[in-house]
């Protein structure tokens, strides 16, 4: 997200809890499809220190804290296998129920279970890859407009953009940077123009995904404060804007994860880490991130194997962001939930971050 007008500690949350009224929408499902894949020419930039987000913790660069199975007669079993084959060749087979299995992820060039994919302020699609702290250039998206806003990453291995100037909405295939599509969303639904976005999966059990969001109104700087925002959903199948109720952020980026959980990150002095109710938006957790700030200029974040990583213009260059990682499962199991800047100096401003609901939810 960017602004159109523009060391160890612990870290505490405080909860706040909300009555749960339901889930927002039906559930997208089908077989997904997957567009031949083209070679690109990447650059890969190596900065600060490298992290792994499984057993291994990441070398700080700068911290900030802040049953019995029944036997089967072989002469009457009998074994059913369903193949199905989509639209580009690929086939799925569920030889338990023989039936396709919904929302299944693609097997792509570029996977989309390795990794967090970043937009740059300049339309520059790129990947970062939280296990060696490292950036590759995937490049420039073939849309025709430059003027980033924000992005979210599907489970079809599609990115979709929003651009400042008019809220429009893009898909950039994310194996072939240069094809951008437009998928027909309305601008200006429900007066709403800008929004952070991700795509979050329905829950646990049911994979299928679609965008959940926090509306920004273009009106000075991101601010916070009671019941300023709006936390809005698109339907997946006629790409419907609702409103689910309000936030306390004008101005917010959200991460999804594949076992249906949405998370804010917004507001300053401290910025925070909030876990939302997808059918109100209310907050059901707040982590207060003392020490990393907003300040107004380009920021993004994604949820990747159980931790968080955020990219920020803290220092406000306008050239490059941090990368701060916050050990949200205490995977060194040190009783804390530290932040840490992994490096100040990435290669790209980023405005947008997208992380599959394929990617990985606990650490690898």
């Amino acid at each position: 997200m960017t602004d159109p007008s523009s060391t160890s500690t612990t870290l505490g949350p405080t909860s706040a809890t909300s009555e749960d009224t339901g889930t927002a929408g039906e559930s997208e499902s089908g077989t997904p499809t997957t567009t031949a894949p083209t070679t690109s020419t990447s650059t890969s930039t190596s900065t600060s220190t490298s992290t792994t987000t499984g057993t291994t913790e990441p070398d700080p660069g700068t911290s900030t804290s802040t049953g019995t199975t029944e036997p089967v007669d072989s002469t009457t079993a009998e074994t059913t296998t369903t193949t199905t084959t989509g639209e580009t060749g690929e086939t799925t087979d569920d030889s338990t129920t023989g039936e396709p299995e919904p929302c299944a992820c693609p097997d792509l060039e570029v996977p989309l279970d390795d990794g967090i994919f970043v937009l740059s302020d300049d339309a520059e699609l790129w990947k970062y890859f939280p296990e060696t702290n490292e950036f590759t250039m995937l490049g420039a998206i073939g849309c025709g407009m430059t003027n980033t806003f924000s992005m979210a990453v599907d489970r079809l291995g599609y990115a979709w953009v929003q651009f400042n100037s008019t809220g429009a909405l893009r898909k950039v295939d994310v194996t072939n940077v240069a094809d951008c599509s437009d998928p027909g969303f309305a601008l200006n639904q429900q007066g709403v123009k800008n929004f952070g976005m991700a795509f979050v999966s329905n829950s646990e059990s049911d994979k299928c995904d679609r965008i959940y969001g926090n509306t920004y109104s273009g009106f000075g700087g991101y601010s916070e404060g009671p019941n300023i925002g709006d936390f809005i959903t698109i339907d997946p199948n006629n790409l419907g804007l609702s409103k689910l109720g309000k936030t306390n952020f004008d101005g917010a980026e959200l991460t999804g994860t594949g076992d249906g959980r949405a998370f804010i990150f917004g507001g300053q002095f401290p910025s925070k880490l909030v876990e939302a109710d997808k059918a109100t938006g209310a907050a059901l957790s707040v982590l207060p991130l003392n020490g990393l700030e907003i300040n107004n200029g380009a920021f993004a974040f994604a949820f990747f194997a159980g931790d968080f990583y955020f990219f920020t213009d803290s220092d406000n260059d306008l050239f490059n962001s941090e990368v701060t990682h916050l050990d949200y499962d205490d995977s060194d199991m040190n009783g804390q939930q530290d932040l840490t800047v992994l490096t100040e100096n990435a290669p790209l401003l980023v405005v947008g971050a997208g992380v599959s609901t394929c990617a990985p939810v606990i650490p690898m």
